[in-house]
């Protein structure tokens, strides 16, 4: 089975209609399928308002396997983005950390965002699996 790693939209679009993102992710968890990156972190956690709840998705954050930005990440959104302005693209820098995490991980995308079916190498979906 393909790794996953959710982008924040998804998540936020649980959250906006109460529903528990960490029920319906606990078997790509399990399987070790799924992953998370620091960007897609920050975007969910900034906009949860009650602090227990905050903690409570921090806590579930922490157990998913997170894929580093180093370096070598900062070159591959830096040619990404490079590359997206030449072809007329300019999706938010936060998306190519998001892609190039992906990759990195050799992860599909499960996001609503349609920009990332354009950022070559990325693999996109629409649904969780």
């Amino acid at each position: 089975m393909t790794p996953i790693l959710v982008d924040s939209c998804i998540y936020i679009s649980y959250l906006k209609r109460k529903i528990d993102f960490r029920q319906l992710l606990v078997p790509a968890l399990r399987s070790g399928r799924l992953y998370n990156c620091g960007v897609v972190r920050a975007e969910v956690l900034r906009g949860i308002r009650e602090e227990k709840f905050y903690t409570e998705v921090e806590e579930f954050f922490d157990i998913i396997p997170e894929v580093p930005t180093d370096a070598k990440i900062w070159r591959q959104v830096s040619r990404l983005a490079w590359q997206a302005a030449r072809n007329g693209l300019a999706p938010p820098t936060t998306d190519f950390v998001i892609a190039a995490c992906a990759m990195r991980a050799r992860a599909t995308v499960i996001t609503l965002d349609k920009h990332f079916n354009r950022i070559p190498g990325v693999s996109v979906s629409r649904e969780l699996p």
